[in-house]
């Protein structure tokens, strides 16, 4: 009897075993649910990128001289009014130590009035005009004047601009002759900007600088009317009065 007691004593407490290693694993599991989580770490904020700077521009001064050289010979015979001929520029136009300009870039002048050989030894005599430097695809304006009077030197006209080796007075001859091989000096007529290697500036607009050129001289302003005229007999005719005025 007391052994009977006793097995069942020891098959009670079996039975109870798993029933408190299940009341005290439920407790380690509320315990763990119970202790709060480590807070978040406050969100860095990430930098942006700097935002690109902008190359730097460089501006070609108004003012500024460009050297040309005459490409072909220009004289009073074979040359009128209204007519243009071609320069070459003489030496590279930098701008802190970046060529804009380069040496040999053409250039054109146009001839604004013109006399041919007169009577009693009057010699001929040609004034013409700086007009563009010309690249492949866009045209700057540049300005001065100048007057050949027989086959002697090239006389500066305009303010602020000089001819190279020239002298005051005129030496007489048969003909105006401007020899091929004349060096002149233009002048820039407007600000234009060049990027930092040397280029011209995309929001540079050629038509409009030339377009303002032609409008700040009273010849171009005579050309401008002209051209206004619908027939071509009377626009031709208009604008051949506006050389022979000798507007400049």
């Amino acid at each position: 009897m007391k052994s009977t007691i006793m097995a069942g004593t020891a098959m009670a407490l079996l039975c109870a075993a798993p029933l408190y290693a299940q009341v005290d694993g439920d407790t380690s599991e509320q315990a763990v649910a119970a202790v709060p989580a480590p807070p978040l770490a406050p969100a860095v904020p990430v930098a942006a990128p700097p935002a690109p700077q902008p190359a730097e521009m460089l501006v070609l001064k108004k003012g500024t001289p460009v050297k040309l050289i005459v490409a072909s010979e220009v004289n009073s015979s074979s040359h009128r009014s209204g007519d243009t001929f071609a320069l070459t520029v003489a030496e590279d136009v930098s701008i802190n130590n970046v060529v804009v300009i380069p040496k040999g870039t053409p250039a054109t002048a146009e001839i604004t009035w013109r006399t041919g050989k007169g009577a009693f030894g009057k010699s001929g005599k040609i004034e013409f005009a700086m007009h563009s430097i010309d690249y492949d695809s866009w045209k700057m304006p540049i300005g001065g004047t100048y007057r050949q009077e027989g086959e002697g030197n090239t006389i500066a006209t305009g303010v602020g601009v000089l001819a190279i080796g020239v002298f005051a007075g005129f030496i007489t001859g048969k003909r105006a002759r401007l020899p091929m091989g004349r060096e002149l000096t233009a002048e820039v007529v407007q600000p234009v900007e060049f990027t930092a290697n040397g280029n011209v500036s995309p929001a540079f607009d050629s038509a409009a600088a030339m377009q303002a050129a032609l409008e700040s001289t009273p010849l171009g302003q005579c050309k401008i009317e002209a051209g206004k005229i619908e027939k071509t007999s009377k626009r031709e005719k208009a604008t051949k009065k506006c050389y022979k005025k000798r507007l400049d």
